[in-house]
């Protein structure tokens, strides 16, 4: 089991005073599921460090080599308080959540004792409880029972058997074929699914890392530190979408908030499609080239703003545009040359 930590500041309050806080507990897939997560935000410049921007392939780096060297975390009596505090290792609008995570773990017996806030319990007996409340799966954060000052600095000396890097990872890495829509979004398509529209540059590759990275390094591990930068390229080379695609709108498909529908009226009376009463067909088609047009680019950013659900494309094959988007082969060279920028 891990416990991770990190020093970071909230950047836009004043004085930039950096501390350490828990952010992770578990096993290793756990941890580094954690580890993804936050480097999805690295992309669009949400998570930084000191020096600007992180590339998040980097970021999950440099803790994969962190936890390839762990300190002994020594075992400590943790009681499990409930209060009304925002810091309170249990607070009580949260109550019920843990309930729930630890019913589920089979902590039944243990419930209602907690609830009273009469529960001490050991770090290292009790792992298993403390991962079903503060795990990755659990509803609350390991900062509120641990601290750095917890920490030995005894280095675990024992073979961890982390999972090696894999010479072939990138052998798993998946055909993706994209286009631009405009100057940012991004339109995907990855191992012939369904095109979908990405959103950003920065969300594509922040959605690439969660949902396809993460998976793919659990069994191929190395694969997301070459597969992030050959799918940011793909990104960036996009060539833009053809006028010819074809487009199906679904006004309000179920399970859908009328919000959409609303945006998919307003594309409608922008297309000269809706009715007298300003609402768009339950269902309507048109080509990319229908759209005016429009130097604000408000219909576009109207197709852009709707639900996967609501669309359907029809992109014509255009083989030289789908050649040029494969992923790009990435040497080992271009690999060292990798910096914290």
């Amino acid at each position: 089991m891990f416990a991770l930590f990190e020093r970071t500041y909230e950047k836009n309050c004043y004085p930039h005073e950096d501390h350490w806080s828990a952010i992770a507990f578990g096993r290793y897939a756990e941890v580094m599921h954690r580890v993804f997560r936050h480097a999805s935000s690295c992309e669009g410049g949400m998570l930084q460090s000191r020096a600007g921007d992180i590339k998040p392939e980097n970021y999950i780096e440099s803790r994969r080599k962190e936890l390839a060297k762990p300190f002994r975390l020594p075992d400590c009596q943790i009681r499990l308080e409930v209060s009304p505090s925002l810091r309170a290792p249990i607070p009580e609008k949260s109550l019920d959540e843990v309930r729930q995570s630890l019913t589920k773990a089979g902590f039944e017996d243990r419930i209602e004792a907690i609830a009273r806030g009469e529960v001490a319990v050991s770090l290292v007996a009790d792992t298993t409880l403390l991962s079903a409340i503060y795990g990755e799966k659990g509803p609350l954060s390991l900062w509120r029972v641990l601290d750095v000052n917890d920490c030995s600095s005894v280095v675990v000396d024992a073979d961890l058997a982390l999972p090696a890097r894999s010479a072939f990872a990138m052998d798993r890495m998946p055909e993706v074929q994209c286009y631009a829509v405009g100057r940012e979004n991004r339109l995907v398509s990855i191992d012939a699914h369904p095109w979908h529209e990405a959103g950003w540059q920065y969300k594509a590759v922040g959605d690439f890392i969660t949902g396809v990275a993460y998976a793919v390094e659990t069994e191929a591990p190395g694969f997301a530190k070459r597969a992030i930068p050959a799918f940011r390229d793909i990104l960036r080379s996009a060539n833009p979408l053809p006028n010819e695609t074809g487009i199906v709108i679904a006004r309000l498909p179920e399970g859908v908030d009328d919000h959409y529908a609303r945006t998919a009226d307003e594309l409608a009376r922008g297309l000269g499609l809706a009715d007298a009463e300003g609402r768009a067909p339950a269902q309507f088609r048109f080509r990319l080239g229908d759209i005016p047009v429009d130097p604000d680019g408000l219909l576009l950013y109207r197709l852009c703003g709707l639900r996967r659900e609501q669309v359907t494309l029809s992109v014509p094959k255009q083989e030289d545009a789908v050649e040029a988007l494969r992923p790009v082969a990435h040497t080992d060279l271009t690999q060292l040359a990798l910096e914290w920028i």
